[in-house]
């Protein structure tokens, strides 16, 4: 098809060249040779121009971010650095984006003949969504003025772009899960198996238990306690990345909820660990200043459907932890995991974005072995 149309477009350029010549060879004077000879050149000097091989002599893109959060927009901005004696009526230039990244209106621009070292143009993908993505290629298509000679070309140009999940303030945070007197286990309170590190300037949020009101007196400010870790080791954020019969939305907003918790928790604790389920567990220590490893955790997990195992050798490393188990899902599977880190004396406490009437039987069972659960739209 397109063969067909270049033939028919060759057909008319000599059918328009003949009807010059003619009009010139009856018409006779200047100005019927001169529009001859004018046309003459101009489709020798496309024919020329078209032969003659258009080179680049580099492409970069930049991204004003190459970190960001979803939701958010992101500007590219594509220079092409070529000679300026370079010979072209015009090129075409397309920008290919990973797919899912987000939504754009026109990723390309057009340019006719310059002298310009540089052709730059900028465009914006909004609404971009959670996950790792890498731009590889630009397409240019090069043409003449009667649309004959049009040649393709794709130039590599990588460039990786990280999109973690939203962070949103949450309105309340989860209780520390402490089983109900299991094995004659007497309940104690948020910081008397934790080591006093030291003392800060009291943040909005704060516990108040954990006031020093001591120190608050000589500063004239107040100042919060600040413990090293939880039962000597530390506090564990599980992200479970079965989706089960959720869907993806839901899946989503776990992550998210999960991001939430991990930027709250690694102001307060440095003793923070993340463990995320992709085909295995992966755990990442997380502090204050090192939020963006988690973040980056995070940005790269995809839905599983298979089941998280039941028994797992991460389990045992959780052993005395305090583990905000975040999941998506709320069914049989979840009881018998969290069943089995209570028997590994882990203290777990549930966190879910929303539970259904159908997910009231397993929240019981949950709260029958001493698991503390958090809903965040509840």
């Amino acid at each position: 098809m397109n063969k067909g149309k270049v033939i028919i477009k060759y057909l008319l350029l000599l059918v328009f060249l003949v009807a010059v010549f003619s009009y010139a060879m009856f018409q006779g004077g200047f100005v019927s040779w001169f529009l001859f000879y004018s046309i003459v050149t101009v489709i020798v000097s496309t024919i020329l121009v078209a032969l003659y091989p258009f080179q680049i002599l580099r492409v970069e893109r930049d991204v004003h971010k190459d970190v960001l959060p979803s939701g958010d927009t992101l500007i590219v901005t594509v220079t092409l650095h070529k000679r300026a004696i370079q010979p072209f009526f015009y090129v075409r230039v397309q920008d290919l984006i990973p797919s899912s990244l987000g939504t754009y209106e026109e990723c390309g621009a057009l340019f006719f003949f310059s002298f310009q070292r540089k052709l730059v143009f900028s465009y914006e993908i909004r609404d971009v969504k959670r996950g790792t993505y890498k731009f590889e290629s630009l397409s240019l298509v090069f043409g003449d003025l009667f649309g004959l000679f049009e040649r393709k070309k794709v130039v590599p140009c990588e460039t990786k772009v990280f999109v973690y999940p939203h962070v949103h303030q949450l309105s309340t945070l989860p209780v520390q899960g402490i089983p109900k007197n299991v094995d004659g286990t007497i309940q104690r309170s948020f910081e008397e198996d934790r080591s006093l590190a030291g003392v800060r300037q009291y943040v909005p949020g704060d516990r108040l238990t954990s006031i020093d009101w001591k120190q608050s007196a000589r500063s004239s400010k107040l100042m919060t306690k600040e413990f090293e870790s939880y039962h000597g080791e530390g506090i564990v954020l599980a992200v479970d990345t079965a989706i089960g019969d959720r869907n993806e939305q839901m899946f989503e907003h776990s992550i998210e909820l999960a991001a939430s918790l991990m930027v709250k928790f690694a102001e307060k604790h440095p003793g923070l660990k993340v463990a995320v389920k992709y085909q295995d567990w992966y755990l990442v220590e997380v502090t204050r200043q090192t939020i963006s490893k988690g973040l980056m955790a995070l940005a790269q997990v995809e839905p599983r459907v298979e089941a998280t195992p039941v028994i797992h050798k991460m389990y045992r490393e959780w052993t005395g932890m305090q583990v905000y188990y975040v999941s998506s899902q709320i069914n049989g599977q979840l009881l018998a995991i969290c069943r089995t880190l209570i028997e590994q004396k882990v203290m777990v406490t549930v966190c879910v974005v929303a539970v259904s009437e159908q997910d009231r039987h397993v929240l019981m069972e949950l709260e029958k072995i001493g698991i503390a659960v958090f809903v965040e739209n509840e």
